[in-house]
């Protein structure tokens, strides 16, 4: 007898709630670091996301959302008692898997978003100053060697429903688990991956409400 009741309550849900598909354009700012270890004093490096975003919501309080996205990433030294300078720029073509979790039945809603990210490396921008050859880095005009970056991604949000569209506004902290640069046994650093934070706006139409 529950059986056929759990049943019939998740079924009643199912017909109360009718499927959404969305497609939307993403726009952001990225401040940028890499995860060093040892570690190296850095300023954040300022950045550019925008892409293309699908979303499929299938319950009223979460949905699948896939990104195609432009991204700029990197790091710059803080070297204000040295003669020297030093900042990269990396830029990929990235895919995030995401979980989105609606919170609130309001026009305006929070949101959760949890998944990954998988980006290929494109290319780089670096500029380098090195007046004190005593702190040259390794990584100094060397290339980037692992080419695929695979990250977890976090993000906190606001939904705004009108009539036009759907408006997504959130900061998300994304960290690579892959390394930019090869450890061996010769190798001064153990770690060198990717770490952002990014504010971003996301406009969706085409719903079919």
């Amino acid at each position: 007898m529950l059986v056929l009741l759990v049943h019939y309550i998740t079924f009643s849900q199912t017909e109360e709630f009718k499927p959404l598909y969305s497609f939307g354009i993403k726009q952001g700012i990225n401040y940028s670091t890499v995860n060093f270890s040892p570690g190296i004093d850095q300023g954040l490096t300022l950045g550019y996301t925008g892409g293309l975003a699908f979303k499929y919501q299938s319950e009223k309080n979460w949905a699948i959302q896939l990104e195609l996205n432009y991204i700029q990433k990197g790091w710059k030294e803080n070297l204000d008692t040295i003669s020297n300078s030093y900042n990269r720029k990396l830029n990929y073509i990235e895919l995030p898997l995401i979980t989105h979790i609606v919170l609130g039945k309001r026009q305006l809603k929070y949101y959760i978003n949890l998944g990954t990210s998988f980006a290929y490396f494109l290319s780089e921008q670096e500029n380098v100053t090195v007046n004190n050859e005593m702190y040259r880095r390794e990584y100094y005009e060397k290339e980037i060697e692992n080419y695929f970056d695979y990250s977890v991604l976090g993000e906190f949000g606001v939904v705004y429903n009108t009539g036009i569209g759907e408006f997504q506004i959130g900061i998300r902290y994304q960290l690579t688990l892959t390394d930019l640069f090869k450890t061996t046994s010769t190798t001064i650093f153990d770690n060198s991956q990717n770490q952002l934070w990014n504010l971003s706006l996301t406009y969706f139409f085409f719903d079919n409400k």
